[in-house]
């Protein structure tokens, strides 16, 4: 048997993969060892990890039975492999998405349902949903378990890096040249994105709902228990590289006053409330996310004509906090309580 407190973690070259790592490198997990893996293609290089220079070893030549729990950050990796690192008797987290949608699968935030794990069963495989559901579920978490919830509406506005790095680097070619006086070339977009708005991302089905927006409105319900819960989501891609916001409006079961919504929030782990009257007492994702293991909540409002309804403001860092943060959280809570 394998120390219960061994890790691996598999596809690091990606921009969730660079996320782990400075988290890694930053913070105090309860780990014993920790192998980094990816294929013979890109393994052999070396990375920081708590002070020390760490080889990435060979993912077709690793013995899994050295490992407790693997965390899979690339999709394609996970697909092809989790199977088989299942078989070699460890357990899987699935950071990256590959195994989001299977029933059969536990979806968990680390803050919000992590009684989820008991029941990933012999499939040994638990998921973490996308950052957009990350942010939304902590934000939402402290209203609904004192008001309950009725209803929800969340527009976002995402960074180019909640899509992956092509897109990073296509943004920073289209500003690169249109700050030089050239035409934009749309590169990863079906429009210019630099300086733009783009409010659809991907097809869109029958109802006019893009596949990003079905599964936020999925992914909510199914970890809040409440699949009737109305949702409406619309996806907007923004001109930054990191970090991502959402406007959010959520009507509760009880009328909950924006003073005790404040208090709720100011209290709840994981949130950090900037929330002041004054210029520039509200969160961005540049000036506070960015690099802050929180989702942090501004403009904090009651609606005029509705006491059950408040709307916020929300943004996090969406690779550190959405993805990096939960995936080893979520790998911690395996090893403390049911490993």
């Amino acid at each position: 048997m394998p120390n219960t407190r061994n890790i691996a973690l598999i596809g690091l070259t990606g921009l969730a993969g660079e996320a782990l790592l400075n988290l890694l490198d930053e913070h105090e997990f309860d780990f014993e060892q920790i192998h980094l893996v990816d294929t013979e293609e890109q393994a052999g290089g070396r990375h920081m990890v708590k002070g020390h220079s760490q080889r990435v070893e060979v993912l077709e030549r690793f013995d899994f039975s050295q490992v407790a729990v693997v965390l899979f950050a690339d999709a394609w990796l996970a697909s092809d492999w989790a199977d088989r690192v299942v078989a070699a008797g460890c357990v899987v987290v699935d950071a990256c998405g590959a195994f989001r949608h299977r029933r059969d699968v536990p979806l968990v935030v680390a803050e919000v349902n992590p009684q989820a794990l008991a029941d990933m069963g012999s499939r040994r495989i638990v998921s973490c949903p996308d950052a957009q559901v990350v942010q939304t579920l902590i934000a939402l978490q402290p209203l609904v378990a004192e008001a309950g919830l009725q209803s929800l509406t969340i527009a976002t506005y995402q960074s180019m890096s909640t899509l992956g790095n092509d897109e990073v680097e296509a943004l920073a070619l289209q500003t690169g040249r249109l700050l030089n006086g050239q035409p934009a070339e749309k590169g990863a977009f079906d429009k210019q994105a630099a300086f733009n708005l783009i409010p659809r991302v991907g097809e869109l089905d029958e109802a006019g709902n893009s596949q990003l927006e079905q599964h936020l409105a999925e992914d909510v319900r199914r970890i809040l228990g409440m699949p009737q819960l109305p949702v409406s989501v619309t996806c907007v891609l923004v001109p930054t590289f990191f970090g991502t916001a959402q406007v959010m409006q959520c009507r509760t079961d009880q009328p909950l006053a924006k003073a005790r919504a404040l208090t709720l929030l100011r209290r709840a782990p994981g949130i950090k409330l900037l929330d002041k009257p004054a210029a520039g007492g509200y969160p961005t994702p540049v000036s506070d996310a960015t690099g802050s293991d929180h989702v942090w909540v501004g403009r904090v409002r009651q609606d005029d004509l509705d006491p059950a309804g408040i709307g916020m403001w929300v943004v996090s860092d969406n690779l550190r906090k959405g993805v990096a943060l939960n995936g080893l959280a979520v790998a911690q809570l395996l090893i403390k309580d049911y490993l």
